[in-house]
């Protein structure tokens, strides 16, 4: 079990050592405004997505990324955008996506703390069904 906590640690230091790259909240809301956002992935927890959740994301737990991996968005040529509340969640599901072999991923910039403090566009789970 400890072999496999150190490697865990290990990958998840070699996945952020400049792997992962950001989107910035403008440019996401505007492509989103415009129809043509790319894929979204938020990995807070069941309650934080149904409170309120960036437009058109799907939600995966960060603890999930592996056994609904299915469940992710994708598109060919398309970076796939991930956020949780402040950024450490989505940064173990950054590395999980890396050892599953996902394309280019980036973090949306702020994470939802800083989507939310713009004042930018949220759907609820309600609004989304």
């Amino acid at each position: 079990m400890q072999k496999q906590l150190v490697l865990g640690i290990i990958i998840l230091a070699f996945a952020s050592l400049g792997c992962a790259d950001h989107i910035a909240r403008p440019d996401l809301a505007e492509r989103i405004a415009t129809g043509s956002p790319p894929p979204i992935l938020d990995v807070r927890s069941e309650g934080e997505y149904a409170e309120s959740h960036v437009p058109g994301a799907v939600h995966v737990p960060f603890h999930s990324v592996w056994s609904r991996s299915d469940e992710i968005p994708t598109r060919d040529g398309e970076p796939l955008v991930v956020y949780c509340e402040h950024g450490p969640r989505a940064g173990l599901a950054r590395a999980g996506l890396w050892m599953l072999g996902a394309g280019d991923v980036l973090f949306l910039e702020g994470h939802m703390t800083a989507w939310k403090k713009d004042g930018l566009p949220v759907e609820s789970a309600q609004a989304a069904d």
